[in-house]
Parts: structure tokens; sequence; C-alpha cells
């Protein structure tokens, strides 16, 4: 406990930590990429660790489908765990989904029944009564009320009598009668939205709803998933009445997962079973929660806790304000109301893959997700990914941080005083030059991270690649980078020859480098800029060819019988600069990103000489670790110096940086003398 009283006799000790330990150099590397595809969640920026995890949410990559910077940040998962995706949609595609809905009224069906209290039989008079029902149907007789509702579980002729019978899930609990009508009762059904665009579309001002669910991403894929478990015997027996044994809550629990229907019918299980309660809690108020980690198992919270693909919404909205009712209106009747365990049973039912165990009932096998669509402008009639312009200001919109996202993601990729997302790269290549324009513009504006791009799309000619640099992408910043020459690869994911971005090589060979080098090696020449893999380029630069490229600032790949490799490491910066080397633009990007940490801490501190050196200390002990010497993987400056003062004036303390990088060995000249 703090001591909070010192008037006792004593020594008193205060511990303040004042040091400073600077941070690793080894560093991953962090890849941002705009992708379009079929699935994975939208309009929004998603951190992915795993090619397992990319997977999962966004599918694997299909050249029909998806766009070629998905296959870029495929690549990119060979040599990194960091990576930021985003999936602009359509502005009209739309979210899949599904409600459980209450009916609180049954059909008339104007036959004649026979009912008997205590039976679990019910008589039809005629063929025409007979056929009126179904295997699953709820029945209940014309004197009675809902609440004694029983489901059909079969249906029975008998031809030596003539008799017409059904067999009930209990024995009926209403009025015996004969010759009366019938009410055909759907205690629950499921329900679903058109054209649902956000979640404020899905709740709407229905106290008849019992639970929303929706897929996590808008697209016509949703439309496969389908929600369903089994019921959990096992938690309810964690509830029950010591004297007689008893459940105390039946129908309470299930083991919730997530299904996909195939084209063929069948059903793959994608993710879960969960436990789960159908209530957020016991009749007697308290949270329904695991024994053991002490989670709440209300069906909303487990959903929407581990599901990637699905969310739940258990509340609806009210009427006039708008806002999120605190109560779960049908969900209520479920907890408190006089026939509430028939209730959960019914629920159970819609949500059961297979007749519960421990019941004669009817399962309706679970709740499909509906009405999703892919939206306009994304997909042809085949199904073939045709992006129209407005899907690609979309995605140009995602590069500059100013598509409105569903969470406020996108529009913090601009934030670099006080940045939540840092790339170290952006792949934009496969997107018309317009587009990759927006990414070169990002990272111009952040200067902590480079932009690998090409020329605009498949070119036949190193011609046509001039004239496009000319006019497509005369850029000139150090922060970004143009590839030249597509080449067709074979593609593992579709059997097929597909042709391919050069960034899809290019940011393969830049987190190799970072990661077996260093960041501020040059990503070019027979071993570091090599390509693995067959590959077939669009076209072959000769000699003079490749000067008329370099002298553009393109980095063509070149094929000998020694290999195939990048041959250069140029930016885009038109400058006679170091910076127009990569690995010097690299790592100053790496230091704009980097010194903003190191000093974070010291604003807002008093300005003493102790905290001014601070600054100086940091940053020198910081730097010089990259001052050649001893250590070749971190050799990347010839010297640097560090200038700290503070402006009185303006409370500002400004730190000057001067750094003399070390070049790169770009030409060898052999002169041989014969004598």
């Amino acid at each position: 406990m703090p001591v909070t009283d010192r008037r006792s006799p004593g020594t008193y000790v205060t511990i303040e930590d004042a040091s400073y330990v600077a941070p690793s150099l080894e560093v991953g590397r962090t890849v941002f990429g705009v992708v379009l595809c079929d699935r994975g969640p939208h309009n929004r920026i998603v951190s992915i660790t795993s090619k397992a995890q990319y997977h999962k949410l966004f599918g694997k990559p299909d050249y029909r489908k998806c766009s070629q910077t998905f296959y870029q940040l495929d690549k990119a998962l060979d040599y990194t765990g960091q990576l930021l995706v985003c999936r602009p949609v359509p502005e009209d595609a739309a979210w899949s989904n599904t409600a459980i809905k209450e009916n609180t009224a049954g059909q008339s069906v104007a036959e004649q029944y026979t009912f008997t209290n205590g039976a679990k039989t019910v008589i039809a008079a005629t063929a025409g009564a007979y056929d009126a029902f179904n295997v699953g149907n709820w029945i209940y007789g014309n004197d009675d009320t809902i609440t004694v509702a029983a489901q059909i579980v079969s249906k029975t002729y008998n031809e030596t009598t003539t008799t017409y019978s059904f067999t009930l899930d209990r024995n009926y609990e209403g009025t015996t009668a004969t010759g009366v009508a019938a009410f055909k009762y759907v205690p629950y059904e499921f329900t679903s939205s058109t054209n649902v665009n956000s979640v404020d579309e899905m709740a709407n001002p229905s106290d008849d709803i019992v639970y929303y669910f929706y897929a996590n991403g808008a697209g016509k894929f949703y439309n496969s998933l389908i929600i369903k478990g089994t019921r959990n015997t096992e938690l309810e027996k964690y509830y029950i009445n010591e004297s007689t044994g008893a459940v105390l809550y039946p129908y309470m629990f299930m083991d919730i997962a997530v299904y996909q229907l195939g084209d063929d019918g069948s059903q793959t299980l994608l993710e879960g079973p969960w436990p789960v309660s159908l209530i957020p809690r016991y009749p007697t108020g308290e949270a329904v929660k695991d024994l053991t980690s002490g989670n709440f198992l209300f069906i909303e919270d487990v959903i929407n806790s581990n599901s990637d693909f699905i969310r739940c919404i258990a509340t609806t909205k009210d009427a006039t304000t708008g806002e999120p009712k605190s109560e779960y209106p049908a969900i209520t009747k479920m907890i408190t109301d006089s026939d509430a365990v028939d209730r959960r049973l019914q629920v159970l039912l819609l949500l059961s893959k297979s007749n519960p165990v421990g019941t004669t009932n009817i399962a309706a096998g679970g709740a499909t997700l509906e009405n999703g669509s892919d939206g306009t402008g994304q997909y042809d009639s085949g199904g073939n990914l045709n992006p129209d312009e407005a899907l690609y200001g979309l995605v140009s919109q995602t590069y500059l941080g100013e598509l409105k996202s569903v969470d406020g993601s996108i529009e913090q990729l601009p934030e670099i005083v006080y940045p939540y997302y840092g790339p170290d790269y952006l792949v934009c290549g496969g997107f018309p030059a317009s587009v990759q324009y927006s990414a070169m513009k990002l990272a111009q504006y952040r200067e902590d991270c480079i932009c690998l791009a090409d020329t605009g799309g498949y070119k036949a000619s190193y011609e046509d690649d001039l004239e496009a640099r000319e006019n497509d992408v005369p850029w000139n910043t150090w922060t970004a980078m143009l590839y030249p020459q597509y080449r067709k690869i074979s593609d593992s994911y579709t059997g097929q020859k597909i042709w391919v971005s050069p960034v899809y090589h290019a940011i393969e060979r830049h987190l190799y480098c970072d990661g077996v080098y260093y960041i501020a090696e040059p990503v070019a020449g027979i071993e570091k800029g090599a390509i693995t893999e067959p590959i077939q380029l669009a076209y072959k630069a000769n000699h003079v060819e490749r000067g008329d490229l370099l002298e553009k600032e393109l980095n063509p790949t070149i094929v000998e019988p020694q290999g195939k490799y990048f041959l250069t490491q140029l930016t885009t910066w038109k400058r006679l600069s170091v910076l127009k080397r990569a690995h010097v633009a690299k790592f100053v990007a790496y230091v704009r990103k980097t010194v903003p940490v190191l000093l974070k801490d010291i604003i807002q501190r008093k300005a003493t000489k102790f905290w001014i050196n601070q600054a100086n200390v940091r940053v020198n002990t910081f730097l010089s670790k990259f001052v050649e010497g001893p250590t070749e993987r971190y050799s990347i400056l010839k010297s640097f110096s560090v200038d700290v003062s503070f402006d009185d004036v303006y409370s500002e303390l400004n730190v000057f940086i001067n750094l003399v990088p070390i070049r790169a060995i770009e030409k060898i000249n052999v002169y041989i003398k014969v004598a």
C-alpha cells in the first residue's frame, strides 16, 4: 500500500523512473494495401498476422475475383506477420442478415379437429384437415390460446380405420374438444431485411425481434453462411433442483457454430462451436456467466467476441429516440413469462441443426443469412472482377484516408503526429495509374513509408512504360518506387498461368532484404534483387532500353543466364539527390518514424537542461548505431550530427538532424592492361 502519512519517525523511499533504454533495431515490417474481393470485413482497416487468418477472412487468391494487390499482400505474408488490409465495397453492396422474429397470432384453419387434454394425439376429421398441417408446425385448439400450442412431430394415416392423426411433442395442455377449428402457429420465424448497408438499418424499432444476425462484411458470399448448433445439456446440469434433480433452466444453453453451404449442398464448419446462453440473465436476475472464466455467455456477447464472420444484435431501438433500449423486449419473455421455457425451446429449435437431445421436437436446421449483394460495378455477369470507375474512386479514397469507414479506422491513415497505423510499405500494383497516385500521395504525406507501384497496368513494350512514366505516373517523390514489366507466373492457388504486377516480386524482395540484411541494404542486383520462381516478362529490355528506363527512374527486371533480378533501386525522386536511392530513402523514412517515438515522453516536461539534453542524448544514441563500424548489418551512415535547441517564445524543442548516408556500389570499372 502507498504511504500516505509520513508524520511517524522513519525512512521513506520514493522511486522515480528517469531511465532510458534505446529501442530494438530489429523491427517487423508492416505492409498496407487496398484489396477488391468478394468477402471480408469491409470499409475498415483489418490487422492480419498470418496467411491462415488472411485466407479465412478474405478468401484465397483468385485472379478472377480479386485485385492484384490481393496477391501482393499474400506474398508479403511469406516474409512478415504484420499486414494492414482494407476492402472497400460499392456503395450499394448489402450485408447478409436474418433475424428471429416472434409471432403473436396463429393462422386459423377452418377444419375439424379433436383435442384431448393430457394426450399427445390430435385427430383430424378429414383429409383436408390432415393436409393443412405439416410436421414441425405448432397447433392449438380454437378454444385455447397460444400458450398451450404444441409441435407436430409426426403425422399418421391409418388405412384400416381411415383415421388421420398428429403426434405432438408433449401431452396437450389445453381444452378437450371435438370437431373444433384449430390454429396453425409459428412461434418464432426467420425474417431478413433487403438493401442493408449499415448496422443502423438492421436494428429497427421492432420489439418482436429476438436476435439480429448479420455478416461481418458486405457481399453475396455471406448468403452461404448458416448459424446453427446443438442443445448443451451439460451447462443446464449446473443448475438443478437439489431435491428433485430437475433442471432449473431447460433449453437455455446451446453450442453455436457457423457453417458455409457449398454449391453442392455440403456444409463446412467455419468456426465454433461456442457455448452460449439464449438469455442474458437468469430469472433470478443474475447475469449468465461461464463459471470458470467469468465471461458472459449471452449469445450476443459470445458471437461478437469470437466470430470473424457474423455479428449479433439482441436489442432494438426506441422508435422515438432512436437509442438502443436497455432491455431486450422479446428476450425478456424468454426469462420471466409463464411460458418462458416453451419460448426458449421454440427459439432453440430454430437454431438447432438436429432434433435437440432429450426431446421429440423437430429442429428447423439453423439460421441462413440472406439478401447480401456485391453491389454494382464490381463483378460482371460471369462473376469475374470488373471494377467500374466509381469503385476505383473508392479505392483511391481509401489510400488517401478519405473513405468513410464503419469504425473510423480509414480516417486515421494520414495521422502522423499521433499515428495509430505505421505502415512501412504501401502496395498498389495492378490498379489504374490514377488509383496508384493516391497511394503515392499517402506515402508522400506520411514520409515514413515507401509506396511500391507499377506504371498503371500491363505494358507490352518498354516504349509503353516510358510513355506511361511521362504521362500517367510523372511522380517526383523519394517515398515511391516504380516497377515496369508485368510478368507471367504459375498461380499455385488456381493452377493457371497469370500476369501479375512487378510489385508482386518487389514487395517480396524488399521484405526479404529487410529481414536478412536490414532495411538500408539496396534491393537490387543478382542476389538481393533475385526472383526465384519461373517468370515470363511482358518484354525484355536491351542495354539501350534499360538505360532509357533508368533515366526515367524505373526499376527494370533483367533476365540473364545467371538469374532474373531487379537491376536497380531507384525512387521516383527526380532531383540530383542521394534520396534517389531507395536504401537511403527507406532509412530516412525509418528515422522519420522512430525519432518521434524516442522523444514523445519529453512533451510537457519542464524545459530544463536535463530534458533538453535528454533529447540530444536519445537521438545521438539511436543514430550512433548506424555509423559505419564493425557491425556491417547496421552500417548505413558515414556520419551524422544532432543539434537541439529550445525556443522560449513558442515553447518548442527543435531537433536538427544531419545525415550523411553511405552510397551504394552501382558500377564497377575494370581496366586491363596487357604489357
